[in-house]
């Protein structure tokens, strides 16, 4: 399990699935309007600030104010600390080590009863002082087979070590700086521009060839339909110079 995928499923636990979609945006470069950001993920704007004030509770991200001069109002832009994000999980997953491996300890020292129902569990010492009954349901206290239990917190701590030993990597996910964004944003407004003009220079191309090709024909029927006319009245004519 790499960085991203640690980080993604904390996040999801503390903030829900939406969290990670906007990890997934804020990821990809620094200081993102929260209007921006509901705008992409198709929520409201009082959703996405729950979301930020959320991961805010962890310092995991951090804000810049800035006027919008149309506006007249305040917009905040969002950037997600990634470093920090993952001094946090450090800590609190050599904080859940710790707890593992000293309930290992219990395990593997102390003896356990539980009732069959599965209402208690208890070590030896409360177990008599129970009379090795249930105080739920009254029912025997038998001594537990620690092996399954034992086996699983073996492998919960093997999996903590694996995400330590990730989270003691260098981060390599670092968002696009805002200049960057801008530039490139300007690149292709730039480009798209340079594409609309050829685009304009073909459609007027076309179109004065049609101009050019149309007159032609109308000029010719013009001229069928004048010759049609005249010679009804030349017969007239010769009729009349019979007579």
């Amino acid at each position: 399990m790499d960085f991203l995928s640690i980080l993604e499923n904390f996040v999801e636990s503390i903030a829900g699935k939406d969290a990670v979609k906007l990890l997934g945006l804020l990821k990809e470069r620094e200081n993102i309007s929260e209007f921006k950001l509901a705008e992409d993920l198709k929520i409201n704007i009082n959703q996405v600030r729950n979301l930020l004030y959320k991961l805010n509770a962890y310092n995991f991200v951090y804000s810049t104010r800035r006027k919008d001069k149309d506006k007249g109002l305040y917009i905040y832009y969002w950037t997600f600390n990634f470093k920090h994000a993952r001094d946090v999980l450090t800590t609190r997953k050599n904080h859940e080590l710790g707890n593992l491996q000293e309930e290992l300890k219990k395990e593997n020292e102390q003896r356990y009863y539980a009732c069959k129902n599965g209402d208690i569990r208890v070590e030896l010492e409360e177990a008599m002082e129970l009379g090795f009954k249930c105080p739920e349901c009254g029912s025997l206290l038998q001594q537990e087979d620690s092996t399954k239990k034992i086996g699983e917190i073996n492998h919960k701590i093997t999996t903590l070590n694996e995400e330590l030993e990730e989270l003691r990597k260098p981060v390599s996910i670092i968002p696009k700086p805002e200049e960057e964004v801008k530039v490139r944003k300007a690149r292709k407004k730039k480009i798209k521009k340079a594409k609309k003009k050829v685009k304009r220079a073909k459609k007027i191309k076309k179109a004065k060839k049609t101009k050019k090709t149309k007159p032609r024909k109308i000029k010719k029927r013009v001229k069928q339909k004048k010759s049609s006319k005249k010679r009804p009245k030349l017969l007239k004519r010769l009729r009349k110079f019979r007579f």
